[in-house]
């Protein structure tokens, strides 16, 4: 029986090593029927004279002449993929070597073009992973991701024509490109399955990770809040809202705290960065307080005149 032929996206920007890494990544997996097409963002590296050298016609190299963004960047891997399946693998993480495998396996069993299929994350620290166990979430989406549920980045399988069914990701948005999709695919009625095993990682290199582009993520949060939040209220009301604020705000705070003690920001961008965040979020909160007190910082009395408690 011919295994179906999974395509492999992805998009990078002005990260080679990571990009190179990412590749030979992919061409690592168990599962042999893939292609991996590399999409750049306008960026002037060397990555297609490194798959030039790879002599390996699975990978597909395309390009943008000025950058446009993630969500575009995906949409251009996913009008030249010809997979039956597209997964989507950001530069700066990995997969174990049997996550393809195991989500087709998933994908399978499910016979529904309509079902996205996940798997969880783990964290890789010296030569060790460490897996977390996360509470599975199968079933319709919305039951799902319109309560605050947060899949990993990188983690999503799904038929290519539904994917394209829904005109792919929307290229709009600054950031928050995956939570949007995931919204888009709850709200057009799909399901979601999963491998409940930890099976990626991210890389250890701070200064370059997606996360820490403050400025997009701030905007990116702001154009999300904006184009969600009335659809989620009416679905399932104000408090599933709430919960995915509260996690925008958590993960970002602590993105922005962990960068500035590892001296990735100034003090000055820290606090700017945290003011910014505050004017986004629609109701006070006081697990801040529990936050400034665990890092003790320095700029603590600077931020907290702008906490809404």
């Amino acid at each position: 029986m011919v295994e179906p032929l999974i395509s492999v996206v992805i998009p990078t920007l002005d990260r080679q090593e990571l990009a190179e890494g990412a590749i030979k990544n992919v061409l690592d997996q168990s599962y042999d029927n893939l292609e991996v097409i590399v999409v750049e963002d306008g960026s002037t590296s060397t990555v297609d004279e490194f798959i030039s050298g790879l002599g390996d016609n699975r990978v597909i190299y395309a390009s943008h002449e000025t950058n446009r963004g993630l969500g575009a960047t995906r949409n251009t891997g996913m009008s030249l993929a010809k997979g039956e399946y597209i997964a989507f693998l950001d530069d700066d993480d990995r997969w174990l070597e049997n996550k393809i495998r195991l989500q087709v396996d998933i994908m399978k069993k499910c016979g529904n073009n309509k079902t996205m299929v996940y798997c969880f994350n783990t964290q890789k620290q010296g030569q060790k992973l460490h897996y977390q166990h996360c509470e599975p979430a199968r079933g319709q989406m919305s039951d799902h991701i319109f309560r605050g549920r947060l899949l990993p980045s990188s983690s999503m399988m799904i038929n290519r024509s539904s994917l394209i069914s829904l005109r792919g990701h929307s290229e709009e948005l600054i950031s928050c490109v995956d939570h949007d999709m995931w919204m888009k695919l709850a709200i057009n009625g799909f399901d979601m399955d999963l491998v409940e095993e930890g099976l990626i990682y991210s890389m250890d290199d701070e200064r370059k990770r997606m996360v820490n582009q403050f400025d997009c993520r701030l905007e990116g949060i702001k154009q999300f809040f904006n184009k969600w939040k009335p659809k989620v209220i009416d679905e399932c009301g104000i408090e599933s809202w709430m919960k995915i604020e509260r996690k925008y705000h958590s993960q970002t705070s602590y993105g922005i705290v962990d960068s500035y003690r590892k001296d990735i920001i100034s003090e000055d961008e820290g606090v700017s960065y945290l003011k910014d965040l505050f004017l986004l979020q629609s109701i006070k909160f006081s697990w801040f307080d529990i936050l400034i007190a665990r890092f003790g910082l320095k700029f603590s009395t600077r931020v907290l005149d702008f906490i809404p408690l």
